[in-house]
């Protein structure tokens, strides 16, 4: 299964934020949208970074400031630290990363722009749909393995 399939099913809708707004009106975007995380990019439209839920919530708290008094570009992760998937990977590639380096978001880039971003979610919901398919496969196999279908002449 290829993070393609997942784009097919889930779209390419792509939320970002400048870098210099508030923290609440990205917390406000991610709210709106139910998501958990957002590109963040310069007044140039060039991509700086991505922050989620996460980078608010921990690096908010530990910074000892309010939530109000924060701009993207203090809580974000810069581009120098992003960890960047493409099409072609596999959801067990894109999930091995995100369980050993503990995040939930990686976002996607195709021809050399950031088209989505893809979670554990979504990786979850693509394997969980998957597993049901081919447990339905099997049912169906373990009932008639030959594929041979009776007749049945009705009464």
């Amino acid at each position: 299964m290829k993070i393609i399939d997942i784009l097919n099913q889930k779209g390419d809708t792509l939320f970002t934020v400048k870098s210099d707004s508030s923290v609440l009106d990205a917390v406000a975007i991610m709210d709106k949208n139910k998501i958990g995380a957002v590109i963040v990019t310069d007044k140039k439209e060039n991509v700086v970074g991505i922050l989620s839920e996460r980078d608010v919530l921990y690096k908010c708290y530990n910074s000892g400031k309010q939530l109000k008094d924060q701009t993207v570009n203090n809580l974000m992760t810069g581009v120098e630290n992003l960890l960047i998937g493409k099409p072609d990977d596999t959801a067990k590639e894109l999930m091995n990363v995100m369980l050993y380096r503990k995040i939930r978001h990686i976002p996607i880039l195709e021809d050399g722009q950031f088209t989505a971003i893809v979670s554990v979610e979504d990786i979850l919901k693509m394997m969980l749909d998957s597993f049901e398919n081919e447990s339905h496969l099997l049912r169906q196999h373990i009932k008639n393995p030959f594929g041979i279908h009776t007749y049945k002449k009705d009464k």
